[in-house]
């Protein structure tokens, strides 16, 4: 089967999409598919992966660019696939619809909605308003939208998409995680063996809650003193959450560890007793999994995605509440020595089911579906270049603007241009624009 992974980033980004992707390729390939990604931008400077096709873009930020339309190569090559598998909402699953000539399957690994709420100066209720628009809207050119948990598969329905919507979780690689190459231990890092130390691994980004997570840990600390807290990962909130840090008079036991190669997290989760994380925005969150493989019970927060992962009281400890309760989770998990170690138990058991294995398997079958059934033939939306009333959809143009870079008013500038010419030109069956 000639498959097409359409993501709007790959390497050298480090997220859970393009992680996601590259098992994808990698699982599906040993099983003798051909796949072929689709993004946009530069080559990976660390060397190109066979079998990447990129188009040229605008950049956003590093790793990040925003383009409405492929090479004529990237076209010709989409239109010979016989399944197509996008993994973002923007700049992915409306190029495939445009360019490809085979069933589509969009992935949504994100929650939109608290994002645009996030990056945007819109409020709750408007960034929701907005997202009804955009949400079914963009997931009406695909076939079947496939959610990783059944929370997210229910916001989504809470949002008016309408297409066929299949629960398959993310798949996860487990055996690095149970079996680390060169595993740390605290001393290693630098950290009192006698500490118990909290790992979070993920962008140190708004959207993470991370100013939540360091108030929770300094709670918490006053009641178990003996605590580490190790943030894995980069993001634009570094040096505020340092500054954060030291004002709450934990700079010596809060460790920035930086972005640590996907090959390594399992070496530094080996020293870990236990994973941390704040964020209520997770769809279905990898490193989250990846921590529960490596035997690692969990403290966080009880929204759509994590709730599904972990079994409060089992796995670890959920909370409804992140300002107050998650301290109550991490102190829960630190206290008891036995009962943690308990719980990491069960944590390695239940990452069983997110076997990437699994994930591929209930995907392949899902394709072969498609191909036989071919949905794409009777949507109401055909392949090729969609018609859209630039009128309406002006307030959306401005809107999303903001969300695919909400730091910079753009004006008449060339991603407001590509955004609207992409979201209301003349309808075009044959578009090789």
């Amino acid at each position: 089967m000639r498959i097409g992974m359409v993501t709007a980033c790959y390497k050298p980004v480090i997220n859970g999409v393009t992680r996601m992707v590259a098992m994808y390729k990698r699982h599906l390939e040993a099983l003798g598919h051909e796949v072929i990604v689709f993004t946009l931008g530069e080559p990976d400077p660390a060397g190109e992966e066979p079998n990447v096709v990129r188009s040229p873009a605008i950049s956003l930020a590093e790793g990040y660019y925003v383009s409405m339309r492929y090479t004529h190569e990237a076209q010709d090559l989409l239109g010979q696939m016989d399944i197509i598998h996008c993994h973002h909402l923007f700049m992915s699953v409306e190029m495939a619809h445009r360019y490809g000539r085979c069933p589509i399957v969009y992935t949504n690994h994100t929650r939109y909605d608290l994002y645009t709420g996030s990056y945007t100066p819109l409020p709750q209720p408007t960034a929701d308003a907005l997202m009804r628009q955009i949400w079914p809207e963009f997931t009406d050119f695909a076939d079947v939208v496939i959610t990783p948990s059944a929370s997210v598969r229910r916001v989504m329905l809470d949002f008016g998409v309408r297409r066929p919507i299949e629960v398959i979780e993310n798949g996860v690689d487990l055996r690095p995680f149970r079996q680390p190459a060169h595993p740390y231990s605290k001393q290693d890092l630098n950290i009192p063996e006698s500490a118990i130390l909290l790992a979070y691994v993920g962008r140190l980004s708004s959207e993470k809650n991370l100013d939540i997570l360091l108030q929770q840990f300094s709670i918490a600390r006053d009641i178990m003193p003996n605590m580490h807290l190790m943030l894995i990962g980069k993001g634009n909130l570094e040096k505020e959450l340092q500054i954060q840090a030291r004002q709450l008079g934990l700079e010596n036991v809060v460790h920035f560890m930086g972005a640590v190669g996907y090959d390594r997290v399992s070496d530094y989760l080996a020293a870990a007793d236990m994973f941390v994380t704040a964020s209520v925005s997770e769809v279905h969150p990898l490193t989250l999994i990846e921590a529960m493989a490596a035997g690692l019970p969990v403290a966080a927060v009880a929204s759509p995605g994590i709730a599904d992962t972990v079994e409060s009281g089992r796995s670890g400890y959920l909370t409804n509440q992140a300002e107050g309760g998650l301290a109550a989770a991490i102190v829960g998990l630190a206290v008891d020595d036995k009962r943690r170690w308990q719980m990491g138990l069960a944590a390695r058991e239940a990452s069983e089911r997110f076997d990437i294995m699994h994930t591929v398997s209930r995907t392949l079958e899902l394709y072969e579906r498609l191909r036989a059934a071919r949905p794409d033939l009777v949507r109401k939306k055909k392949h090729g270049r969609w018609v859209r009333n630039r009128e309406k959809l002006e307030p959306l143009v401005a809107q999303l603007e903001r969300l695919l870079k909400p730091a910079e008013k753009l004006g008449t500038g060339p991603l407001r241009r590509l955004i609207t010419e992409s979201m209301s030109g003349p309808e075009d069956r044959g578009d090789n624009g």
